[in-house]
């Protein structure tokens, strides 16, 4: 059979593909997936200030962190399905520009109020780029390639909590909080910029794909009703509860307790990214070599015994920098470890309602993690031991789910 011609749809087709396959297009999936920890991490280490300057308890100000985590969850759940009926393009668009807006909100807050407020806005934005960039890894590469691809995505991600709060720190003490979110704002508008040039639209609707809420209720009973889904969803939950608690505590406790100033803070923060950093190029090495749930247990029991060792230092009154410092990077190798095979598990075996099963797992994860920070933080002040114990219990907390629900490993079939 001869050959068929090149029409310029195929044409077309082939360009559009090497230009979501590039390396350009990579970063950007990369940079949109950091929205949340770049968002939150860059103005840890002006919190205490911002706190004496708007007059009000450091708890007050934690809710800057916990209520962007709870919007940024909340949205998710909305722009993945949208993005599976609509397109990616058109619903990442629209979140990057309410994302943009919060900035601007923030940067002239006046008070707490006003600064939560736009806080809230960042998270309704943000959380459309890690739902949608997820998807569209699973668009882009297929089943086949998506878990090594998730994972090298999770190496370059530690880069976001890593720099965020060192530059944080630097522009606090050189223009005052206010240009942190002078630089949000701009992330937000570049990256709009850079979606615009550097990705096609990825998502190939199928004929009936405007399923109603009958398709879209059948959709999220077939991804809650895998156990494995639920599994990792749980773990990868817990493990972020330990991860917020010292995220939304540290500052407080690094700077105001144990007297690191804000550009000091920030290098130590990014010491524990890159934990995180370390953990899931050792993952990258295990996938296709070890099964997911194997290098998911390894994760998790490596972080419950390094916050265990965090918890008993800070209670036997060992006040240090390095006490804290030394146990949360390797609980960070940990949760490294663990997350880019818990999320290639968990959303691999659902291609077809990628934007959805991307979604729920992000919004599980802050749920989950938000939950257990809003309860925590109500009850208990910030203090090196209240840091520690927190870590170490969401931590437990996902050992026991592991060796309970027995997360299976489901095997996508090729493309």
């Amino acid at each position: 059979m001869p050959d068929l011609p090149e029409t310029p749809a195929l044409d077309r087709a082939e360009r559009d593909r090497r230009r979501a396959e590039a390396l350009p297009a990579a970063i950007l999936l990369v940079a949109l997936s950091a929205v949340a920890p770049l968002t939150v991490d860059m103005f840890l280490p002006s919190m205490p200030a911002m706190a004496v300057e708007f007059g009000v308890r450091e708890s007050t100000m934690q809710l800057a962190v916990t209520l962007f985590i709870v919007a940024f969850a909340g949205s998710q759940i909305v722009y993945g399905p949208a993005s599976d009926r609509l397109g990616r393009r058109p619903i990442l668009l629209a979140g990057l520009a309410l994302f943009t807006a919060g900035g601007v909100v923030a940067m002239f807050a006046t008070s707490a109020q006003m600064l939560i407020a736009g806080r809230i806005l960042q998270g309704l934005g943000g959380g459309a780029g890690p739902a949608i960039a997820q998807a569209i890894v699973l668009d882009v590469y297929g089943r086949a390639r998506a878990a090594r691809v998730l994972s090298y995505m999770a190496i370059a991600l530690p880069l976001a909590p890593a720099l965020a709060p060192i530059a944080g720190g630097f522009l606090h003490e050189a223009f005052g909080w206010r240009s942190v979110f002078v630089t949000l704002t701009a992330a937000g508008i570049v990256l709009a910029a850079g979606y615009r040039i550097l990705l096609p639209e990825t998502h190939r609707r199928e004929a009936g794909a405007a399923k109603g809420l009958g398709g879209l209720i059948a959709d999220y009973r077939t991804v809650l009703s895998s156990r494995t889904y639920v599994a990792y969803a749980l773990v990868m939950g817990l493990m972020f509860s330990g991860q917020l608690v010292f995220i939304s505590t540290s500052s407080f406790v690094l700077i105001d307790e144990l007297g690191l100033g804000p550009r000091a803070y920030g290098f130590s923060f990014g010491l524990v990214a890159m934990g995180i950093m370390v953990g899931a190029t050792w993952s990258s090495r295990l996938v296709g070599r070890r099964a997911p749930h194997d290098v998911v247990m390894l994760g998790v029991v490596l972080s419950a015994v390094a916050s265990a060792v965090m918890a008993g230092l800070a209670w036997s009154d060992v006040h240090h920098v390095a006490a804290v410092l030394g146990p949360m990077f390797v609980t960070a190798v940990g949760l490294g470890l663990t997350r880019p095979s818990a999320m290639a598990g968990a959303l691999v075996p659902f291609p077809q309602i990628a934007g959805l099963a991307s979604a729920l797992l992000g919004f599980t994860q802050m749920l989950v993690a938000s939950a257990y920070n809003i309860v925590y933080g109500a009850f208990v002040a910030p203090s090196s031991q209240a840091l520690a114990t927190g870590v170490a219990i969401a931590i437990g907390a996902a050992l026991v789910a592991v060796l309970v629900l027995k997360p299976r490993s489901e095997v996508a079939p090729r493309d």
